[in-house]
């Protein structure tokens, strides 16, 4: 229960920082093409975090729960062996990415010109470095989760996200001062995880021949399925570059507003349920499998339904309060707000298709996780490609919502074939439907306007929200019990 509550408190700080971190870039910049080129030099480590850490992760953790059940000496050794390919491919990709930075550049901006490309050279070579530094901190990550080592990994991105600000604190705010400023602490964690794993540097005592090929089969379809996820982002912001100039800042902006709820859930709550989820299965015990997967269900929920109410509902108020300063003014807000809007509509779908694809992977049903990851990609790339045109913007967080439900839907119903209970069909309708009426209550309210009338606003959402779930039936949300993150 205590290391729950304090990775969820790590995890709210950090993001408390990644905002005010984009607070400082909306003063300093606005809506330009220096902050364009921050947040396209981050599209590659993001892609590659989730492409190379978050894939990793959770291709480990089943494959290696699996080894460590016939002997810890082998889940030691082939963890060590996992772990330093992982360091030096990641090494490898840095190197790789720096020698052709005006190729790449010139990929994922294709509407900016020579000129533009030339001088976001610097900033976009040090911005890759982050890649090798987040794929060998999420390989310790699973290495620790598996170790039931929660708190240390989750301070990765409050590291990040403090050491931008100090650097744009102590020095000209500029793109090259705040990489240089996520880099440095990131290292130092390295190094302190690096000794809190000790086996790293031991030499194997079990002949780990084989291994590698057996590990690629389990990691290839989770890889790929990350890959195609990876591409919706990278193909929306190449398709926004063609778009007035400040577009991919925008939509940057309003995926991080509507993803800071979605964050907090996958970074707390489900970082500690994925190992249970794999546990319960491989020991047989479908019963204990569909409980958890069940409180996933009641988390994802709770974190993400309220908050996209909200966000549908006032998301001009919510702009305003977090971004509306300096460069940022109305103007900017209102044309952000209506893509906050888009992007929410999917929210509730993102966090499902989160929590069913750890339960389909736990399962070891890594094709159909990849086949339904891959036609929903498709979806989402077609559906940018035909909106970008006639809605602009609109039309991509649109595209990327869309493609989100369909790939939920999808999930849930592979999920429901092997475990019904765990799906929670019960559970969906009595959240859906408070959400209807109170969306619908919402929409005739007065407008916040302020910090605090939007809080209290949220808190008028939140108190909605769980008198109608409570009404209709909802009694676990309401148990001490739900909140422990031990074994269910």
């Amino acid at each position: 229960m205590n290391a729950s509550l304090i990775i969820l408190a790590l995890t709210v700080a950090s993001f408390l920082l990644g905002f005010l971190r984009d607070l400082f870039i909306a003063r300093a910049f606005g809506l330009s093409w220096q902050a364009d080129l921050i947040f396209v030099a981050l599209i590659l480590p993001l892609f590659f975090e989730n492409f190379l850490g978050l894939a990793l992760r959770d291709a480990m953790i089943p494959y290696l729960q699996r080894l460590r059940g016939q002997s810890e000496a082998l889940f030691q050794a082939v963890g060590r062996w996992l772990y330093w390919r992982v360091a030096w491919m990641g090494v490898a990709v840095c190197v790789a990415a720096i020698a052709g930075s005006y190729w790449l550049l010139n990929t994922l901006a294709p509407g900016w010109t020579p000129a533009q490309i030339s001088a976001g050279q610097p900033v976009f070579a040090v911005g890759v470095l982050l890649i090798a530094v987040q794929a060998v901190l999420y390989c310790q990550g699973a290495l620790l989760n598996m170790d039931k080592v929660f708190v240390m990994p989750m301070t990765r991105t409050m590291l990040l996200n403090a050491g931008a600000i100090v650097g744009i604190l102590l020095l000209e705010p500029s793109g090259m001062v705040i990489f240089v400023g996520m880099l440095v602490p990131q290292v130092a964690l390295i190094l302190v995880q690096h000794q809190r794993i000790g086996y790293l540097n031991r030499a194997p005592s079990v002949d780990t021949r084989g291994r590698g090929g057996e590990f690629g089969l389990a990691f290839a379809p989770v890889l790929l399925a990350a890959g195609a996820q990876q591409a919706c982002i990278l193909a929306e912001r190449m398709f926004a570059s063609f778009l007035q100039e400040g577009s991919i800042t925008m939509l940057s902006f309003a995926f991080r507003i509507v993803t800071i709820p979605l964050t907090l859930y996958a970074m707390s709550i489900l970082s500690v349920l994925f190992p249970q989820f794999t546990e319960s299965w491989n020991a047989h015990d479908h019963a204990g499998h569909a409980a958890v997967v069940r409180k996933g269900l009641l988390a994802t929920l709770l974190f993400l339904v309220p908050a996209a109410v909200v966000l549908c509902s006032f998301p001009e108020a919510v702009v305003a309060v977090l971004l509306e300063r300096g460069q940022f003014g109305s103007a900017q807000t209102e044309a952000t707000a209506s893509l906050v809007v888009a992007y929410a509509a999917g929210l509730p779908a993102m966090g499902l298709a989160l929590l069913w694809g750890r339960a389909l992977l736990a399962q070891h049903r890594a094709r159909a996780f990849l086949g339904i990851m891959l036609a929903s990609s498709a979806l989402t790339i077609g559906l940018d490609a035909a909106l970008l045109r006639p809605y602009g913007a609109e039309g991509l967080a649109v595209a990327f919502s869309v493609g989100a439900v369909v790939q939920a839907l999808a999930m849930g119903l592979f999920v429901y074939r092997v475990s019904p209970a765990g799906l929670g069909i019960p559970v969906l309708a009595r959240w859906l439907a408070v959400a209807v009426c109170l969306g619908v209550g919402l929409h005739y309210l007065p407008k916040p306007e302020g910090f605090i009338e939007l809080c209290l606003y949220i808190g008028l959402a939140l108190v909605a929200f769980m008198s109608g779930i409570l009404a209709l039936g909802e009694r676990d949300l309401f148990r001490r019990s739900y909140w422990s993150m031990k074994r269910v």
